[in-house]
């Protein structure tokens, strides 16, 4: 992308010329580039990876934030802000770690192949209705299949297993699958704890 000071010997210049280029502001800056006419094919490929960044968003969203009541937000808030670099945000940052390894089809269906039978499914499904998680289901448009909740935490202990994060109370030096019960209880107490 071209940025410009001045274009078009203006001052500003925003909207697009013919179907050639797009004038627009971008970070306060007026910049330029080709246009392109917008697409969402909706194909499988595209359904598996939203269905997965909308799991880890789920769950995210349930995560203890930072609020007017609590400036520090949960525990879990606390040490993903340590562990991300300074140019991301916790959340963006959480993502990233998850769908690093897990984008393919097979890595996906592997891990939570192997948390289906873990000895602790049980223990992942009660947490994942604890954050009072729901279901993803399939739709024509948006996801190829439907992704239980337990999937779903799983994906986030697995980004935190990643991403290196510890706490002294929890030990995410293992991946998900070989969690145990009051390792994965307190992951998830520390995801709605408040810090102090």
């Amino acid at each position: 992308m071209a940025k410009v000071d001045g274009p078009l010997f203006s001052l500003e210049a925003r909207g697009k010329i013919g179907d050639a280029l797009v004038f627009f502001p971008w970070k306060g800056r007026h910049a330029v580039r080709r246009w392109l006419k917008p697409t969402n094919p909706r194909d499988i490929d595209q359904k598996l990876i939203r269905q997965k960044m909308a799991s880890i968003g789920q769950v995210v969203g349930k995560i203890l934030g930072v609020s007017s009541a609590n400036a520090n937000g949960s525990y879990a808030v606390q040490e993903w802000k340590t562990l991300t670099p300074a140019a991301q945000i916790w959340n963006a940052y959480l993502v990233k770690q998850a769908l690093t390894d897990l984008s393919s089809d097979s890595a996906w269906t592997t891990l939570m192949d192997a948390i289906d039978g873990a000895d602790e499914l049980a223990t992942w499904q009660s947490a994942a209705l604890d954050m009072a998680m729901p279901t993803l289901y399939a739709t024509a448009d948006a996801y190829a299949t439907d992704i239980p909740p337990e999937h779903q935490l799983a994906a986030v202990a697995y980004a935190a297993y990643k991403a290196g994060y510890s706490d002294i109370s929890v030990d995410m030096s293992v991946s998900p699958e070989l969690m145990g019960t009051a390792d994965i209880s307190l992951f998830v107490s520390m995801m709605l704890t408040d810090a102090v």
